[in-house]
Order: structure tokens, then C-alpha cells, then sequence
């Protein structure tokens, strides 16, 4: 329905119309009748030529419609908007609309402070005048603003795809590009331009913020962030596989859990929840999960299951608690010097006392050979009271005696406390020494003839030695 101020337009454009239409030359009157002569005008026209102007949003513009033969026409100008709709703006020089932001000074349009709403079509014309119109063209430039974007966070599920997307209004049409923020996209780019992002087979590495950034390079540009959230099953690891320990001690169980959602950790023993009842309490830090017992009883050691589960899947992890003694290792020089003998070492943890060790060894098999139970030679001693310390780490010996010269040998070694005993040590290959043995392999034999049985051998040698020391002397460096 027309408002007041619609209609008050409508009338005081058709007034001017009709004013404008005939100009009255002479007037003459009788008693009886009058008579009026009206004669038309040369038509109006044009001074300037369509224009295009391109001001930046808050900028002021003049639209001209400067005019020659104007006379009593009367100026008409409207607005087209970009839906094609007409809006009238003034009409003989009467601004027709309740904006302050425009001004009619004679044939001139003023804009102050340019908006979005202000471009479009600006038409110059006299209704009374056919087929004299000028229209100009407005175009209004604004910086961007994104309109339309994914959600601020995208969940996905490991080994699927998401794309993020968005878009922005603005004039020029802006330029959207991708970024990471705080580091490179997955595609190793450091951005990537167009209105989506896809990310395939994704996984927690590709978590993370996203920026969609507009730019027109109109004021500044305008960003959205989209924060992508990778859900993964579980993945545990533990700090320590096999945890040694023994009564009265405090022992710590960890287990190192990452997952999204965060997962739910509990903790079993022989398929049984572990009784926080008692002695145990669960402690949780983030990643690190951990399963405190103290004190420690002979009766808890065994294999603790750490489990971690979430919406995405169950992962599990084993820590065995034990106070057996860890595997041995050697820690002597393969290359022994003795003739005849071998001074083996070796070190281990474990919580209580070494009571015993079994050592076995043997001449390295010939072409490889891994016949495991041949040849080989069993000793077995407990380890004297008064040798014992208090210290978890423990360093053993043993000497072997009546080894043959220059003889590759291999050793195999376990050790036992009050729990029992340790696996065995990795074949460890040693030797006695051999460089004797080269010295008598070229030294004339009981039945050869001494060295002084060959002056003139000797007498050689020692002047090849003097020529050569002499020739390098005068070599020049």
C-alpha cells in the first residue's frame, strides 16, 4: 500500500510535468470569448555523457545531468536499483528523498558518504521531453565479509574426508584463500585459494585451525576459523614394559594414552578390575595414566592390563610387574688378554639380592653351527652372602681357566634372587688372545736355526730400512 510520502511524490511530479508542458505566448479576451495561443519549446538536452563511477564505501560522488534548453522542463531524477526497481529522487529540482545524505544543487546530484544501498542506475530525464534521457552508473565497493562457513568446529572420524568451505559478499568479489594457522596445510602449501578445503583420509596430525580469509583489497580483509577435531581410536604405549619391584616398595604402572574423544582408561589384573579399595590408586594427567600400589605386596605381582576405549575403538596395553631380576648383559671386551683364560662381567637390576648365577659356555661353532646343546660347559655358583649389596644394580664376574690360545668362544649367562630366576643373556662371542699366538706362529720352531745363523738376512734388512728412512727425508713436504 502507497504511503503519504509515496503519493505526495506522485503528485508533485505530475505538477511539475504539467507545468512544464506548454508555455503560454499570448492571451487575448473579448466580452464574449478569449483566446490563448500556446507555443512549444526547443527540447532540452544533454551536456554531459554516461558515466561510470566507482567510489569506495563512506566516499561522496556528483552525478551530473547538466543541461542545455532546459526552459521550463522540468528535471526528473530516479534511481534504478539492481533488482530493477525505480526509487524517485528529485523532480524540478525538489529533492524527493528523506535521506540527508543527498543533495540537489540545480542539475546536480550529490552523495555524501556513500552506502552499499546508494549504487545502482542513476537516471537523468524530462518526462515532457521524449527520448531525452542520460543515465549514469554507480558502483559502490566495500570490503569483504565472510557470510557463510562450516561450522566453527568439524568433527571426522580417522581415514575419512571433511571440506570445510566459505564464502564472502563483497565488491570486488573478494579473493578467498586457505591457511593453517601456525604452520603449512597438509598439502605441505602454505595456503590454497577457492571457496573449499577438502581434507582426505585424515588423521590427528591434520587437527587443527583453518582460516578462510576474503580479501578485495577494500579496507581490510575479513576471516573465519574452522577448527577440524580428528576422532581416532585409541593408541597406548607404555613407559616400561616389565616394572621391577619388591615387598614393602611404592611402583608406579604408567600407561600413555592418546584418542579422540578422550578415552576412558581402567585398569585389570587377571581379567579383574583392580580394587582402588586397597592399596592401588589410578592417578590420570592428560596422556599419562597411572596406576600407583603401595605398598607392595607378593601378591601383586603379575600382568597389568592398561585398557583405554573411546567411541572409535579399544586399544590395551600389558605391564608386567615382577621381582625377578632383569636379563643380564655383558659388558666385557670380546677381545680378551689372556692366553689362557677370561675374566667374564656382566650387570643386572633387580630388587633383592643375586643369590646365584649359571654361566655356560663353549668353543664357537665351526661354518656357523647353531646346534644350541653341543659342547657346551655348565657352571653354576651362588654368589657369597658377604658380596651382596643393597644396591638394585648389580655387576658380576666369573674367570674361566684352561682356555685354548687364540680361541673364539661364546657364553651364555642368567642369575637368580629370592623370586627366582632371570632369562639368559643374549650369546655373547669372545676370545683369548691372539696376538701371541701370531708372534709363535712366525718364530722359527725348537728345531729351526737361530737368527744368528743368518747375519747377512739381518744385516739386509737393516739397510733397506736406512735407504728407505733416507729417500723419505728428502721427499719435499
Amino acid at each position: 500500500m502507497a504511503t503519504q510520502w509515496d503519493l505526495a511524490q506522485l503528485l508533485l511530479t505530475a505538477l511539475l510535468i504539467l507545468q512544464g508542458s506548454w508555455l503560454v505566448r499570448s492571451y487575448k479576451t473579448t466580452d464574449l470569448d478569449y483566446d490563448v495561443e500556446y507555443v512549444d519549446e526547443e527540447p532540452p538536452y544533454f551536456l554531459a555523457r554516461s558515466q561510470t563511477f566507482t567510489v569506495e564505501i563512506g566516499q561522496s560522488v556528483i552525478i551530473p545531468c547538466d543541461v542545455e534548453n532546459q526552459g521550463t522542463h522540468q528535471l526528473v531524477i530516479m534511481r534504478i536499483d539492481s533488482s530493477g526497481k525505480s526509487h524517485l529522487v528529485s523532480a524540478g529540482g525538489i529533492k524527493l528523498v528523506r535521506t540527508q545524505r543527498m543533495k540537489i544543487e540545480r542539475t546536480r546530484l550529490f552523495i555524501l558518504k556513500a552506502r552499499r544501498q546508494d549504487a545502482g542506475l542513476y537516471s537523468c530525464s524530462f518526462p515532457t521531453a521524449e527520448e531525452v534521457v542520460l543515465q549514469h552508473s554507480l558502483d559502490v565497493q566495500y570490503p569483504p565479509k565472510i557470510n557463510s562457513s562450516n561450522s566453527p568446529i568439524q568433527h571426522v572420524a580417522k581415514g575419512a574426508s571433511v571440506t570445510l568451505s566459505c564464502t564472502a559478499d563483497g565488491n570486488p568479489k573478494p579473493e578467498i584463500r586457505w591457511s593453517y594457522q601456525g604452520g603449512v596445510l597438509p598439502s605441505g602449501a602454505l595456503s590454497k585459494q577457492g571457496e573449499s578445503l577438502t581434507l582426505e583420509d585424515v588423521d590427528r596430525h591434520v587437527e587443527g585451525s583453518y582460516v578462510c580469509t576474503a580479501d578485495n583489497g577494500i579496507g581490510e580483509p575479513s576471516s573465519a576459523v574452522m577448527k577440524v577435531v580428528v576422532e581416532y581410536p585409541p593408541e597406548i604405549i607404555t613407559e616400561k614394559a616389565i616394572v621391577r619391584t619388591g615387598a614393602g616398595d611404592q611402583v608406579e604402572l604408567v600407561c600413555l594414552v592418546r584418542g579422540r574423544p578422550s578415552p576412558r582408561v581402567t585398569w585389570t589384573r587377571d581379567g579383574q578390575s583392580v580394587n582402588h579399595a586397597t592399596h592401588a590408586t589410578a592417578a590420570n594427567d592428560a596422556h599419562r595414566h597411572t596406576l600407583i600400589i603401595r605398598p607392595v605386596t607378593e601378591q601383586d605381582f603379575g600382568a597389568y592390563v592398561c585398557i583405554a576405549e573411546n567411541s572409535q575403538g579399544q586399544k590395551s596395553a600389558v605391564v608386567q610387574m615382577t621381582g625377578l631380576p632383569r636379563q643380564p648383559r655383558f659388558n666385557s671386551a670380546p677381545a680378551g688378554g689372556e692366553v689362557n683364560s677370561y675374566t667374564l662381567t656382566w650387570e643386572t637390576d633387580s630388587y633383592y639380592p643375586i643369590i646365584a648365577y649359571r654361566l655356560v659356555y663353549r668353543k664357537a661353532q665351526a661354518n656357523g653351527s647353531m646346534d644350541s646343546n653341543k659342547n657346551w660347559v655348565d657352571v653354576y655358583r651362588q654368589v657369597d652372602v658377604e658380596t651382596v649389596t643393597a644396591n638394585t644394580h648389580h655387576v658380576m664376574a666369573h674367570t674361566l681357566h684352561n682356555l685354548d690360545v687364540a680361541t673364539d668362544y661364546e657364553a651364555v649367562v642368567k642369575v637368580k634372587n629370592n623370586y627366582g630366576w632371570s632369562s639368559d643373556t643374549d650369546r655373547f662371542a669372545f676370545s683369548t688372545r691372539k696376538a701371541l699366538a701370531v708372534q709363535q706362529s712366525t718364530s722359527w720352531n725348537a728345531n729351526a736355526a737361530p737368527a744368528t745363523a743368518c747375519p747377512n738376512l739381518r744385516y739386509t734388512a737393516l739397510a733397506i730400512v736406512a735407504t728407505l728412512t733416507a729417500a723419505a727425508a728428502a721427499l719435499p713436504f
